[in-house]
């Protein structure tokens, strides 16, 4: 179904010369995990199976028993440079419908017609209106260049997870659903925007007072006063470049988590597995700056495909874990469908791919309190326009009675320090009821999740 949607909006739902190459950062936002700097391989808790190692299922401390978590919720926004906060005052500003009006009111003049400029007032009418489109191109291109910088980044997550109980194999039910999108700005109308601002100005001062003195004595002579110079103003709006670009992946997933342990070498290790059914839809838009509404299914394609989750996790009985999970054992990329507002510029498709992510944890926990860190083994690159994402993560729990969890972490971006970010959250559990929050953030990005869940 075809539907209009802002371009606020479409980077946020989220949110090119040659073809692209992006992927799918490896961090799961689910609360536990998020608010322990994203550690959980070794670390996570059977309710984390599904999202971060499917071992996890297996080797879970917890009791036995129907477990349902609903909702899992979590937001993830980047945006370093207030890149939507510039182009929603830009649009607000109405400056590409201002000069279009200005430029009617110049040719409306006979500006271009100087036969029929015979007057005086006419004259001054059409050097005022030559030095308005001067001033509002020159409010334009000062805003563009303010508008350059970092690329703004958005993610999204919601999820349910219901735990099968079963002595000889444990098993989980999950469906989630996670969109990940980024856009960035390319100004390229500088060059433009100062020819037109250039060739107003010259017409705003073709005729100086001196020349005014004289048309008043000959006004015969009022239209050959602009003969003197060759210049040509044109609407700059009907031929602007600068645009955003916006491109993602809404990826929704069904599967089911297995896991139990085996005996290898005479120690038990737990061994899961996810097979799943996904659903890929990638997006990809090419927006002029001043364009309100664009027609969403132009820019998206859909894929339905199949993958798999690995995961193991080893118990050392002396309080030490350790966990090695590769999520999306099967590789694939994804052709997006680019669609362009701007008139004239042509976008190629890229390929969004969900590569084998593979990360290795090392936990040690005791009846007060769980120490973690987690590294990816694989660095990886973003789905829209980030910087690529190799996360170190360390992560501590306290256990402040049988009911609340206190929670604390930071990660480590290893392929971007800018990158780096601490966390915090909670975790509230009374009566069979599980209640987890969390926060994350730094100067340029902010986080939050939050999930609940029973026990039966």
């Amino acid at each position: 179904m075809s539907k209009n949607i802002s371009l606020m909006g479409g980077l946020l739902a989220s949110l090119m010369v040659s073809a692209q190459v992006t992927a799918m950062p490896y961090q799961s936002l689910s609360p536990r995990i998020l608010s322990m700097g994203g550690v959980g391989v070794a670390s996570g808790d059977e309710t984390a199976a599904a999202l971060i190692n499917p071992a996890l299922l297996a080797s879970s401390r917890e009791v036995e028993g129907f477990n349902v978590v609903l909702p899992v919720l979590g937001r993830r926004f980047s945006d370093p440079d207030g890149l939507l906060d510039k182009v929603d005052s830009y649009q607000a500003a109405r400056l590409e419908a201002d000069l279009t009006d200005a430029v009617d009111v110049y040719d409306e003049l006979g500006a271009r017609s100087v036969k029929i400029i015979d007057t005086t007032e006419k004259v001054l009418e059409v050097k005022a209106a030559a030095q308005s489109i001067a001033d509002i191109s020159q409010q334009i291109l000062d805003q563009l260049q303010k508008i350059t910088g970092k690329p703004v980044m958005g993610e999204f997550l919601s999820a349910v997870t219901i735990r099968i109980p079963n002595k000889r194999l444990s098993a989980s039910l999950f469906m989630d659903s996670r969109v990940v999108a980024g856009g960035v700005f390319d100004f390229g109308d500088q060059v433009l925007l100062q020819e037109i601002i250039d060739a107003a100005n010259t017409s705003a001062n073709a005729v100086d007072q001196d020349q005014l003195d004289a048309l008043e004595k000959n006004p015969t002579i009022a239209g050959q006063l602009f003969l003197e110079e060759d210049v040509e103003i044109i609407n700059a709006v009907e031929n602007l470049t600068s645009n955003l670009s916006a491109r993602g992946a809404i990826v929704s997933e069904i599967g089911l988590v297995l896991s139990r342990e085996f005996v290898v070498a005479g120690h038990d290790v737990a061994v899961g597995v996810t097979p799943k059914l996904v659903k890929v839809q990638t997006f990809d838009y090419i927006l002029g700056i001043d364009r309100a509404n664009f027609d969403s299914d132009l820019g998206q394609r859909e894929y339905t495909d199949f993958n798999l989750d690995v995961g193991l996790a080893k118990g050392f009985g002396n309080g030490w874990q350790m966990g090695l999970a590769v999520m999306n054992l099967l590789g694939k990329a994804y052709d997006t469908r680019p669609y362009s507002s701007v008139s004239g510029l042509t976008p190629a498709s890229a390929v969004i791919k969900i590569d084998p992510q593979v990360r290795l944890g090392v936990a040690h926990s005791n009846e007060i309190l769980t120490l973690a860190a987690d590294l990816d083994v694989t660095e990886n690159d973003s789905a829209g326009f980030e910087s690529k994402t190799q996360y170190f993560g360390l992560g501590a729990e306290l256990a402040l009675s049988d009911w609340g969890q206190l929670r604390a972490g930071y990660r480590y971006n290893l392929s971007d320090s800018d990158d780096d970010m601490p966390s915090l959250g909670f975790g509230f559990s009374p009566f069979g009821v599980q209640m987890d929050m969390a926060i994350a953030g730094n100067g340029d990005e902010q986080a939050f999740s939050f999930q609940l869940g029973f026990r039966f």
